[in-house]
């Protein structure tokens, strides 16, 4: 089986410009930025995956979230229509690359979506219902998909998946305050309390959960959970509003 595929954009000068409300976002610096993004990319490739490297897109301070532009479920993607101003036609730049890679759709633009409200499992496909995607989404692929498709508030975070991450199998990593958690019940969970909120994206590829660094108490407990962790400094990316899935979109091949 190919190992999966890792679509990255690294942050342009333009970044310390990007949408946040972090109290630290005016001191974003982006050649740490760069550096951080580098040490994420050998992160994903030591975890076994293939990293595809892009352009930065300096008119979109943003785009170094490439997770937001696209949603890549069941063999087909669906380029996002972003509800921020400032976002609107990064997905377009996605075309081209995801074109050769497999079939490629456009949202309608009454769909608004960005690709962090879209938690994928073994089991189901939970879509956060939060200030960047609305119900339209729910609709629109329950009807094109297989899988369950669950729609969760977010009520006190920006993305679902900037509070809940899957672990594989029947694990989930879940910051409760942050969301409805009903969807969830059947879930095994691991629960990550308010001074480690931010650790509660991560990125399972390969076999290996890859988590900000900095969280020792909860990395220690993912790994008795009998998960391979691995973490990169994020510190740049957190002032941006930015996590680990943020960073990458995802081709299961």
């Amino acid at each position: 089986m190919p190992p999966p595929l890792a679509i990255v954009r690294p942050p342009g000068d333009t970044f310390a410009r990007a949408i946040s409300t972090h109290p630290g976002r005016g001191s974003i610096d982006p050649s740490r930025a760069r550096a951080q993004h580098r040490d994420y990319a050998n992160a994903l490739k030591q975890a076994g995956a293939e990293v595809l490297p892009l352009e930065p897109l300096v008119s979109f301070p943003d785009s170094v979230f490439i997770e937001d532009n696209a949603v890549i479920l069941e063999g087909r993607a669906w380029l996002c229509n972003a509800s921020a101003p400032s976002r609107r036609g990064e997905a377009e730049f996605l075309r081209p690359v995801l074109e050769k890679l497999l079939p490629v759709e456009t949202l309608p633009a009454e769909v608004l979506i960005d690709g962090g409200d879209v938690l994928a499992t073994d089991s189901a496909v939970f879509i956060g219902q939060s200030s960047r995607t609305h119900r339209a989404a729910v609709d629109f692929f329950r009807e094109r998909l297989s899988l369950p498709v669950i729609p969760v508030p977010v009520t006190g975070t920006l993305h679902l998946k900037t509070a809940a991450c899957w672990l594989g199998g029947n694990r989930l990593l879940l910051h409760s305050p942050a969301l409805e958690t009903a969807a969830f019940k059947s879930f095994e969970q691991i629960a990550v309390a308010a001074d480690e909120a931010y650790a509660a994206n991560g990125l399972l590829i390969g076999g290996t959960f890859l988590m900000p660094a900095g969280f020792s108490r909860l990395q220690q407990r993912i790994e008795a959970a009998g998960v391979t962790v691995r973490s990169v400094e994020m510190s740049e990316f957190e002032k941006a509003d930015g996590g680990i899935t943020c960073l990458s979109l995802i081709l299961l091949r």
